[in-house]
Formats: structure tokens, C-alpha cells, sequence
């Protein structure tokens, strides 16, 4: 994976940590597991507010580790929200790793740069563009080059 031109973090390796003491959230969810012994736990949530809200609730209670990875992030409402409450997250200690498609990411290299310019967050992108302003040229020269 490349990083973003511009991009402060020099990333060879990262990794989750499992601390020994667990969370409020883990903590609250454990008597629910316990109840429902070999189940998975996994709602699938229909509804796109549903979904929204569920995500943005998560990401206000983390409190050690986000790992979030998304194909398409678009630079609308729900996407300024959910970078808004990423940096929260990272400003209250969290370290937040942050995976983009960026074939899905035209418009946002300047958001980019400011989330992975703070320590506590990490951004990468999969399929990364060479040229930044030329995409179309990036899908030629990808495609040339394969």
C-alpha cells in the first residue's frame, strides 16, 4: 500500500493490540455473548440511518483502537460527520486506523492529509492512484502496466 503524497506517517507495519483489561463496551457486551453461546453477535442493519448511527456511536465509544475500512467515501453529510467524530476519537487518545479504497476517494486528499497529519491516526488507501489529479490517467498507466 502507498501512502497519500503529502502524508506524514512513514508506515512499514501496524498491527492491533489486544490490552489486558477490556472496555466499557466489552464489558457490556459479555453477558449478552454468554447468553447466546456459539452465535456470531452480527445484525446486519437494513436501514442506512440505522447504519449511520450505529457507526457514529461506536466510534464516540471507542476508547483504545478504531479499525475502520470503507470502498466508498463520499465528501457529503454523513462522510464530514464520520471524520469529524474519527478526529474526536484520535484527539481523545484513540488510535484510529483509517482504510480507503482510493478509487473511491476523488475530492478528498486535503481531509486525507489532515486526519493522517494527526498522530493518533493512520490513513492508508488500497488501490492507490498514482496521479492525484489525473485519475483517468492512473486507470490508463495502471492498466498499461499490468
Amino acid at each position: 500500500m502507498k501512502k497519500l503524497p503529502g502524508f506524514t506517517h512513514d508506515y512499514l507495519l501496524s498491527k492491533a493490540t489486544t490490552p489486558p483489561d477490556k472496555t466499557r463496551l466489552q464489558r457490556a457486551v459479555e453477558p449478552l455473548c454468554a447468553r447466546h453461546p456459539g452465535e456470531c453477535g452480527i445484525l446486519a442493519l437494513d436501514n442506512s440511518l440505522d447504519a449511520f448511527a450505529a457507526r457514529y456511536r461506536l466510534t464516540e465509544m471507542a476508547e483504545r483502537t478504531l479499525d475502520v475500512q470503507y470502498y466508498i467515501w463520499e465528501d457529503d453529510m454523513s462522510g464530514r460527520l464520520l471524520f469529524a467524530v474519527l478526529l474526536s476519537a484520535a484527539k481523545r487518545g484513540v488510535h484510529v486506523r483509517l482504510l480507503l479504497d482510493d478509487n473511491n476517494t476523488p475530492g478528498l486528499d486535503d481531509t486525507l492529509r489532515l486526519l493522517d497529519s494527526h498522530p493518533n491516526i493512520e490513513v492508508r488507501l488500497f488501490n492507490p492512484f498514482s496521479f492525484r489529479t489525473l485519475r483517468a490517467l492512473g486507470y490508463l498507466t495502471d492498466f498499461c502496466a499490468a
